[in-house]
């Protein structure tokens, strides 16, 4: 396991799955991958003979990056203002006299996107799994609570009765719709391979052809065929993920407040304690969540702040994404795996629910609830049809 981006943020946040994609490592590692995909696709396209392709693989296949080959990466990266670079001349130096297969009609900047694209896509897929996992928490509660009453709140005072079911479902149905516009936004994630400027000059009259044979063994979108300065793909999947992050902060800031002593209806099964207040039982798991998930608009700024590219080429405004888009999905997938902690088996307390509904004076025997159980059977057949439906394809 590689986690060199952020080891503690990582390793804190608990299910590493998604952040194994984001480190250094694995960003560098596409960018190799990215080469021996582009030798591949040159060849099938006829742009280059088999020996230098198989010259090209070679190179690849004996390329590893581990703690020596990132530093040196890393510090060579200097140079050149972006990482592509020294890998590129490392495969060359790797390939020997035989060096056409390596970087065939590319631009650093193709490498380099493609990369952060295969991240990403990868990290998102294992965040998909742990958001599965919070949806059927969530439904589970709903579908549990579907009739308990709880006592409704809005602009920090007590309103009238709900159900928490339809609460979770609340809950749910954010989380969802989040979810599947990052699923989708993903999923829609391009490869990048357009030439210095953007018109693959450099292998006409086959480049667009070996631009969607490089797509097809990446298992990636072919459009935009170029978008060197339209970071709308990133942009996208990096919003999304904020979305992602802003729908498990609002279900961890209600664990936190209907935790609280005062209110006692929830209660995480694992709460953390107090170095110094030994009667403490803190939602510690949505704390945390919160805490990861209030980096991710700032993070997200950045990359809407990156869209403004000059040219051909973004000054500045292109270097600032490998970090940031990386950090975000370490954020949102930190966030994802503390608030499935915190509802794993978290307690609902019935009794201070009712005991909560009857300070206001409500008659706990004659409780009108409206159409809350209507609500939470619509979010589950919803959700049902939704896993279906991802099954189904």
């Amino acid at each position: 396991m590689d986690l060199s981006r952020s080891l503690y943020g990582d390793l804190a946040g608990g299910d590493t799955a998604a952040h194994e994609h984001l480190s250094d490592a694995a960003f560098l590692g596409a960018i190799v991958e990215f080469e021996g995909a582009l030798a591949d696709a040159a060849e099938r396209a006829g742009v280059i003979d088999p020996a230098a392709a198989r010259a090209a693989r070679e190179a690849v296949a004996g390329f590893e990056i581990d703690s020596v080959t990132l530093t040196d990466i890393a510090a060579a990266s200097a140079a050149g203002g972006n990482p592509a670079i020294p890998i590129a001349a490392e495969l060359k130096r790797r390939a020997g006299e035989n060096t056409g297969g390596i970087h065939v009609g590319a631009t650093s900047q193709d490498a380099v996107d493609t990369a952060l694209v295969l991240c990403a896509r990868r990290a998102v897929g294992r965040m998909d799994t742990a958001l599965h996992g919070v949806e059927q928490l969530l439904a589970d509660l709903a579908r549990t609570h579907r009739d308990t009453p709880v006592m409704g709140r809005t602009l920090g005072q007590q309103a009238l009765p709900t159900t928490f079911g339809a609460v979770a479902a609340g809950w749910l149905e954010g989380l969802s719709h989040a979810a599947g516009r990052l699923r989708a936004a993903a999923d829609a994630l391009p490869v990048q391979y357009a030439g210095a400027t953007g018109n693959l000059v450099a292998t006409h009259p086959d480049g667009l052809k070996v631009h969607d044979l490089l797509a097809e063994g990446l298992g990636l979108a072919a459009v935009p065929v170029v978008w060197h300065t339209n970071r709308q793909p990133l942009v996208d999947v990096g919003l999304t993920a904020a979305q992602v992050a802003g729908a498990v902060r609002k279900i961890a800031g209600d664990v936190v407040a209907y935790s609280a002593t005062e209110i006692g209806e929830l209660a995480e099964a694992a709460p953390g304690g107090s170095s110094s207040m030994p009667h403490k039982a803190n939602p510690a798991a949505a704390v945390a969540c919160d805490g990861y998930a209030r980096r991710t608009p700032a993070l997200a700024s950045t990359l809407l702040d990156s869209l403004d590219c000059r040219w051909q080429r973004g000054v500045g405004s292109w270097h600032a994404e490998w970090q940031t888009l990386r950090d975000l999905l370490a954020a949102t997938a930190s966030a994802v795996s503390r608030i499935r902690a915190s509802l794993d088996g978290i307690r609902v307390d019935t009794d201070d629910m009712a005991r909560n509904i009857a300070l206001t004076g409500h008659d706990l025997n004659n409780i009108d609830t409206g159409h809350a159980g209507d609500i939470v059977d619509a979010a589950l057949r919803q959700q049902e049809g939704h896993h279906d439906g991802l099954r189904d394809d």
